[in-house]
């Protein structure tokens, strides 16, 4: 009985600590596999969205046309035409060509054909492709949609006169345009002036006789007087919009048809895109296709565990593009050490306890602290917003009454004393609300691709209004860009610089460095003043809680508080360098993606 007695406790605790050791080991594995997924989704996410906007910008070129046409009551001449075009073709790597197509009847026919041919293209006549794919003249048929103007000439001859109803591949897109009134692309086609191996496709915008779109379908076809279609290259498209994003990840593009349209046919493949070479190209890869994955790459399984947690869809006119993501065989993935590790560590059924325990207790400590800090926001809210509407509307008083008698630059000083006052209170309303909604994790997270070193010259440009300089940038390459929520990098930057220039002694300068290193940022702010007593330099970093050596001088102390949410929101890191009475440098550290 007393072995009994003994060893039964220790066959529980020791099952009981097994137990939690295998869920924690389990909670680790599956925590840094989201964590990798994770990654993957927001770098496939940006892949979509900078596809989405480049083939959004292509589509509104074929918009800005229309809309020259409709202010020119559709009298646009070839040359015309040809001088609006030049400057899209500059642009837009990806066109082939930019074209006009009015509808012309069998009974104008020959008198349009006449017409053109005395405009100086003495051979020009409506032409189809024959049976032997050579260009011949035109069957007879009710209407002929033929191409008339073209931007550029030069390698586009063989579309010059080209009836696009003759083409089974562009009629169902044509007449979709025609009867919706809306832009339209057709499904991929093989171009035939097109010099690389690659599929085109075309996008269609009518454009009817009242200059405006009519409200019925009967209307619209009575009224129809032609289309502005555009000629794009899929792999010049899609390559001039990944340039600036260096991921390790394929995809293979497919368009599935029309949108509204139930009888889509089985979707047409438009190609392979390779991440190492940056090329789009129309060859195959069944490693990429979501139903053909090959079982002997790890990270497909890992990154992407099922065909539609990796597929994307974009729109193009009325058409959607599938995109189908997968890591490329060199793509980063690590492997999964915690779990054993968190396995081994979890075996120590005491620390398990006593950490339980511990964080249980500190739970309770942080819920009381936060009911204080809630008592002493209101309570600071309350006086530092009454200080600076005090001082506004105090100088806007005094403006009013001694308007007449005040030199301008006596007014000139009261209005910038009104604007910086403002300009303060709104920083201190954003830092409230920054903080206030990031502790209800309610804080939006907005990133976008923006340039690194243009975005902090114009924050401290800003910062810099109404006062003298003292911010020195050491700034980086212009042409680095990173993921940002700007309107967060913009109170981080605005927090460290103020509160630099408030803890400085005028005129000492602060000095802003911008560094590149592998695939983050690091902005460094230094100053010359009084610094932070080393055993504080954590604490400040909590909202409401400022250095004990301030002084007089006035805050909230939410600066560093609302730079610590900041950061965290970009998956960042910082720290404080200082000593008491000769300054301080705070470095930031930021990934680009």
């Amino acid at each position: 009985m007393a072995k009994l007695s003994i060893s039964h406790p220790l066959v529980i605790s020791l099952t009981l600590g097994v137990g939690l050791s295998v869920v924690a080991a389990l909670f680790v594995g599956h925590w840094q596999l989201s964590n990798q997924r994770s990654r993957f989704q927001r770098q496939i996410d940006h892949l979509t969205t900078a596809l989405q906007r480049s083939l959004n910008r292509y589509t509104d070129v074929l918009a800005f046309l229309g809309d020259y046409y409709r202010v020119s009551d559709g009298q646009v001449n070839r040359l015309e035409f040809e001088q609006f075009a030049a400057r899209s073709l500059q642009l837009y790597p990806g066109i082939q060509a930019l074209e006009w197509a009015p509808l012309v009847s069998h009974g104008e026919r020959s008198a349009f054909e006449q017409r053109i041919q005395q405009q100086g293209y003495p051979h020009f006549h409506i032409t189809e492709l024959g049976p032997d794919y050579t260009l011949v003249a035109a069957a007879e048929r009710p209407y002929y949609i033929p191409v008339t103007y073209i931007a550029p000439m030069e390698g586009n001859e063989v579309a010059f006169g080209f009836d696009l109803r003759s083409n089974p591949a562009r009629t169902t897109a044509i007449e979709a345009a025609r009867d919706r009134g809306t832009i339209t692309a057709t499904s991929p086609i093989r171009l035939v002036q097109e010099q690389r191996d690659q599929y085109g496709f075309l996008v269609f915008l009518p454009l009817y006789q009242s200059g405006t779109l009519p409200t019925d379908l009967a209307s619209r076809r009575q009224g129809f007087e032609g289309f502005l279609l555009g000629v794009f290259r899929v792999s010049d498209v899609v390559e001039e919009s990944l340039q600036d994003l260096q991921y390790d990840i394929d995809f293979v593009l497919y368009d599935q048809g029309l949108r509204d349209d139930p009888g889509n046919p089985t979707p047409e493949f438009l190609g392979y895109y390779d991440s190492r070479q940056q090329r789009l190209t129309p060859q195959h890869s069944p490693r990429v296709h979501p139903q053909n994955r090959d079982p002997r790459q790890p990270a497909d399984r890992i990154l992407c565990p099922s065909p539609n947690s990796c597929t994307h869809t974009l729109t193009v006119g009325d058409r959607q593009w599938q995109v189908s993501f997968v890591p490329s065989p060199s793509y980063p993935v690590s492997a999964a050490y915690g779990t054993p590790i968190t396995l081994l560590v979890g075996l120590l059924l005491t620390g398990s306890f006593t950490s339980l325990l511990y964080n249980l207790n500190r739970e309770l400590v942080g819920a009381q602290h936060l009911n204080h800090l809630k008592l002493r926001f209101f309570s600071m809210a309350s006086h530092e917003l009454r200080t600076p509407l005090s001082t506004i509307l105090l100088s806007a008083e005094s403006l009013q009454l001694h308007y007449q008698d005040w030199s301008e630059d006596q007014k000139r000083v009261n209005i910038q004393r009104i604007c910086l006052t403002a300009k303060r209170m709104g920083q201190q309303i954003t830092d409230m609300l920054t903080l206030t909604r990031s502790e209800v994790g309610k804080l939006d997270f907005n990133p976008e691709l923006v340039a690194v070193d243009p975005l902090c010259r114009h924050i401290i440009t800003d910062l810099e209004v109404g006062t003298s300089p003292r911010i020195t940038l050491i700034g980086l390459d212009p042409a680095i860009t990173a993921f940002w929520d700007k309107s967060l990098v913009r109170s981080l930057m605005t927090n460290l610089v103020t509160n630099a220039l408030k803890y400085s002694p005028a005129p000492s300068p602060v000095t802003v460095t911008l560094q590149a290193q592998a695939n983050q940022v690091v902005i460094t702010v230094s100053d010359q003043g009084r610094g932070i007593p080393a055993t504080e330099r954590q604490a400040v970093q909590e909202a409401f809680v400022r250095g004990s050596n301030v002084d007089n001088i006035p805050g909230t102390g939410l600066g560093l508080a609302v730079v610590n949410t900041c950061v965290a929101m970009h998956r960042g890191q910082w720290r404080i360098d200082s000593t008491a009475g000769e300054g301080t440098t705070v470095s930031v550290t930021l990934p680009l993606d």
